[in-house]
């Protein structure tokens, strides 16, 4: 078994979130873990673990034991660290909840995951006052302190400096690598969102795993990624520590400070979303821009000028996959991006580009070069998936051909266990023993496979995908509103696209934009309230009552 294959003594696929910290804190206690940038403030190894042991045993007073759901709503990613690792360290599972919830999608999620405890920060206490009466169950809650004065409650908490004051041992609870480390939930394309139940050894054995192609311990990972999420918590924080290096974690992405950040901690590795690359691709050139540390980038997805990037900025390598929150990452692309020079030598850190590519190989992923068509994903990791385009009856389709794409695992617990509470939808996700992703991609005859459109209706905004349905549902609670219907209207190249809102009010009623935004507010976080919205006479149907959303679309922004 290769040294790639194996993580201190122990094959890959062993690994647990909490047996990793617990090694990396035995091995290099006094190397930095965690650094959060806008207080400068250093996390050592021994440190994280122990803050980790202190919450999991507070955790463990409240009821929190083997299996039990732990939601967490922060927007401090030190904190929201903190309290994940407690949780996984507990034996808990980590249920993650977007910061900017409220109203119905507050109280939709709440219910479903039906946590045992909420550790929530405390601007956030009025949101779950104000759906209270919705909840069906009441979880223990557990505050953390984020203002000189916490808002007044009626509700019973405690507060989460006194689970930081309980005893350092390890709880030593066993964790299997089968076992549930998370609930992370989708975005809600096909209608409510729907938890991912996610083991540990899908995060190490596929998730990450193509990470420690390039990841060591004098690197320092970059990330402003949200943490209820996948890429930010996994990809970014998880993949950096199982290295042995250094996270730098950010509130937000900053176009400005962005190269000022990456230099403070000298970063070496981060990933860019679609909205970040525009506006750094778009700032004004210098000599310069290529003196940096910045040497090992995921773009996702991989924008037409990738190349155009990589040059300007020094990129050693770029890494691009097809991911999601049920799959992992089953299809990738390593692509060295070093031929126009790459990182210069007096800023490089960490491994060489010759260097990834062998460890690359060593891992079975997909180099590749030459990389000139839009939407490219990359090519299956044939070691753990299966990957194939079908068609609507179930059949495989050629090369170049429009289907959607299905993964099917090669071992057990590497791909999401099932959606939680939902055992119709995880069957019908995996009719015929394929997942069914629900996008439509293609591939050509070398193996590459590229991404066409989700197969319904997703707006892409913020690095959310967002269901039109879920606005939709909300907008139909105003007394005055027969119909609505919701739909992207798309944005330039690299852009994010604007929320366009039909409506078609009750008969004889006159109904405003303005009075439909005022409705909005309260049950739907800012992110998903609509840009333009129309007040038309009728939404068209087909014969089944199906809104036709493309010929609407076509007549209102003609």
């Amino acid at each position: 078994m290769g040294s790639l294959d194996t993580l201190d003594g122990r094959p890959i696929e062993d690994v647990t979130i909490d047996s990793m910290l617990r090694d990396r804190a035995e091995r290099i206690p006094s190397e930095t873990a965690l650094i959060y940038g806008p207080d400068d403030r250093h996390v050592t190894y021994r440190e994280l673990d122990t803050t980790a042991n202190r919450i999991a045993n507070g955790l463990q007073e409240l009821g929190v034991e083997h299996g039990s759901n732990v939601s967490l709503m922060a927007a401090h990613p030190l904190k929201t660290l903190f309290g994940m690792f407690g949780i996984n360290k507990a034996g808990g599972v980590y249920s993650p909840i977007n910061f900017e919830y409220e109203g119905e999608t507050l109280s939709y999620q709440l219910n479903d995951t039906d946590p045992d405890v909420l550790v929530l920060e405390d601007r956030y206490l009025e949101r779950i006052e104000a759906v209270r009466t919705d909840l069906e169950t009441a979880p223990e809650l557990v505050v953390i302190e984020t203002t000189t004065e916490t808002p007044e409650t009626s509700l019973e908490t405690t507060a989460f400096a006194d689970l930081r004051d309980e005893p350092a041992d390890d709880p030593n609870v066993t964790v299997s690598w089968d076992d549930t480390a998370s609930i992370v939930y989708t975005s809600g394309t096909t209608g409510m969102p729907k938890g991912v139940v996610i083991p540990h050894r899908w995060i190490f054995a596929n998730y990450i795993a193509p990470k420690r192609a390039f990841l060591g311990s004098e690197d320092v990972v970059h990330t402003s990624l949200p943490l209820y999420h996948i890429g930010g918590v996994y990809a970014d924080v998880v993949a950096g520590l199982m290295a042995g290096g250094s996270v730098a974690l950010w509130d937000r992405f900053s176009p400005q400070e962005f190269w000022d950040r990456i230099a403070e901690y000298d970063a070496t590795s981060a990933t860019l979303i679609s909205v970040m690359m525009p506006w750094l691709l778009n700032a004004p050139e210098t000599d310069s821009d290529h003196r940096n540390t910045l040497s090992k980038v995921h773009m996702q997805p991989l924008p037409e000028e990738y190349e155009a990037m990589a040059e300007r900025f020094g990129f050693d390598v770029v890494t691009v996959a097809f991911a999601q929150t049920e799959t992992g990452s089953p299809i990738v692309g390593v692509i060295r991006t070093d031929d126009h020079g790459g990182t210069p030598e007096d800023y490089r850190i960490g491994y060489t580009p010759d260097e990834v590519e062998e460890r690359a190989r060593e891992l079975n992923l997909p180099v590749v070069e030459g990389i000139d068509e839009e939407r490219y994903m990359g090519r299956v990791r044939e070691d753990i998936v299966d990957v194939a385009v079908l068609d609507t009856r179930g059949r495989e389709v050629g090369p170049g051909e429009v289907g959607e794409l299905c993964v099917r695992p090669k071992q057990p617990g590497l791909l999401l266990k099932r959606y939680h509470a939902k055992p119709n939808r995880t069957l019908q996700a995996m009719e015929n023993l394929w997942f069914h992703t629900g996008d439509a991609a293609y591939r050509d005859d070398a193996g590459n496979y590229y991404f066409v459109d989700r197969l319904g209706d997703v707006i892409r905004r913020r690095g959310e995908n967002i269901s039109s349905m879920q606005i939709q549902d909300a907008v139909a609670t105003h007394e005055q509103v027969e119909a609505a219907a919701v739909f992207p209207i798309p944005a330039p190249e690299g852009g994010e696209d604007r929320i366009g809102l039909a409506v078609e009010p009750r008969a004889d009623v006159d109904i405003t934009p303005a009075s439909i935004a005022t409705h909005l507010d309260g049950r739907l976080p800012e992110f998903m309230h609509p840009d333009e919205t129309y007040i038309v006479d009728e939404i068209p149907t087909t014969e089944t009552n199906k809104m036709r959303k493309v010929e609407l679309r076509e007549q209102l922004l003609e």
